[in-house]
């Protein structure tokens, strides 16, 4: 039996958020997948703001793409820390949609944001 599994394979040049939605987009917590992919994060703004695109994840594979136009701290969150969201647009003809992406990123992680290049 083969591994039909494709990799992603960033480049030095890809600056990439990824996003674990896999418990959002499974119990279908929110209206859509741009939804469960922009908003409540707990994580380095600085380093959100230098990512070219976000990858929203569902068990390993990247479901959907988009473009962040702006971070900013969440009004809406309730709870004890600060999270973040994004405003972007979806970009639906990207190359890494369908790619796993556990060859750089620990799959066993209890993080569900991941930086790859930034």
């Amino acid at each position: 039996m083969t591994n039909n599994i494709k990799y992603i394979q960033p480049t030095q040049n890809d600056h990439l958020l990824c996003v674990n939605i896999s418990k959002t987009f499974d119990n279908n917590e929110r209206e859509d997948i741009y939804d469960c992919a922009r908003h409540y994060w707990r994580l380095s703004v600085n380093r959100a703001e230098k990512a070219e695109y976000v990858l929203a994840i569902v068990h390993g594979i990247v479901k959907a793409v988009f473009k962040p136009i702006r971070w900013y701290r969440s009004e809406t969150f309730i709870g004890k820390s600060v999270r973040y969201e994004f405003d972007g647009v979806m970009v639906e003809d990207s190359p890494f949609i369908g790619l796993c992406v556990w060859n750089c990123v620990n799959p066993k992680s209890q993080n569900p944001v991941a930086y790859i290049n930034i």
